[in-house]
C-alpha cells in the first residue's frame, strides 16, 4: 500500500518505482481523502509518500530501502 499526495514529486517517483518493478500496491491518495492523514499519524508515518510493505513503513521515497523490504 502507497499513502501518497499525486501533486508531490517523491510520491509520483515511488508510485512509478514500484510500478516499474511490478509491484502491485493499493494506492491511498490524502488529498482526495485528507482522513487518511490519521491513519499516517497512527503508525507513525509523518510524510508522503508512505510505503507499506509486510507490515514495515517506508516514509519518504528511497529506493534503496524499497529493493531491501521487496526483496528486489
Amino acid at each position: 500500500m502507497i499513502y501518497l499526495d499525486p501533486e508531490d514529486a517523491a510520491s509520483r517517483d515511488a508510485l512509478a518505482f514500484l510500478e516499474g518493478h511490478g509491484v502491485g500496491c493499493r494506492v491511498r491518495d490524502v488529498r482526495e481523502d485528507p482522513d487518511l492523514l490519521r491513519d499516517l499519524a497512527f503508525i507513525g508515518a509523518r510524510e508522503v509518500p508512505t510505503i507499506i510493505v509486510n507490515g514495515i513503513a517506508v516514509e519518504g521515497f528511497r529506493p534503496e530501502t524499497l529493493r531491501e523490504v521487496l526483496g528486489l
